[in-house]
């Protein structure tokens, strides 16, 4: 095996990122192999990188979901309805701050290959505006800019 059959590719496997040692090479040896539905495809990528990785079998689907995003990116087509899902709390009253919120938080999401599923809740007694929370930690109050919510998602990546 040459040195750069070693490289290792940074893979969103759920919500965490994950190394995988030799994944273009067994992108481009699935592309060859001939398979052509997805489980065959992502059976065949699930054994050639078992020989250098470690898939837990108890994150199976996950692993399923980001080798098949990774093999539909090699090919050059749209992965996006396999973005990993992350559960996002909007706190505040319906209407059109919530709204416009909620449609920013998507494609901010979506730049990093995740995709929000809302839960809509209430703010506390006596508070008011909006605000976007991803488990107890808060990523933004109000409505910031695209690049102000950009940065501070990036920022929380690493909290939750």
């Amino acid at each position: 095996m040459r040195c750069s059959s070693f490289a290792v590719a940074q893979v969103l496997v759920g919500l965490h990122r994950v190394g995988v040692v030799g994944l273009h090479g067994a992108l481009v040896e699935a592309e060859q192999s001939g398979h052509q539905s997805r489980e065959a495809i992502v059976d065949f990528l699930r054994a050639r990188l078992a020989r250098d990785n470690y898939l837990p079998e108890r994150q199976r689907e996950e692993y399923d979901v980001a080798l098949w995003r990774e093999y539909l990116r090699h090919r050059g087509a749209d992965f996006r309805d396999f973005l990993s899902q992350v559960e996002v709390t909007v706190q505040g009253e319906p209407g059109e701050e919530r709204d416009r919120l909620v449609a920013m938080a998507e494609p901010v999401f979506e730049n990093f290959e995740l995709r929000p599923v809302f839960r809509f809740e209430p703010r506390e007694s006596g508070e008011a505006g909006v605000r976007l929370l991803i488990g107890d930690h808060e990523i933004v109050q109000g409505c910031p800019t695209a690049d102000r919510f950009k940065v501070a998602l990036r920022r929380s990546l690493s909290d939750w």
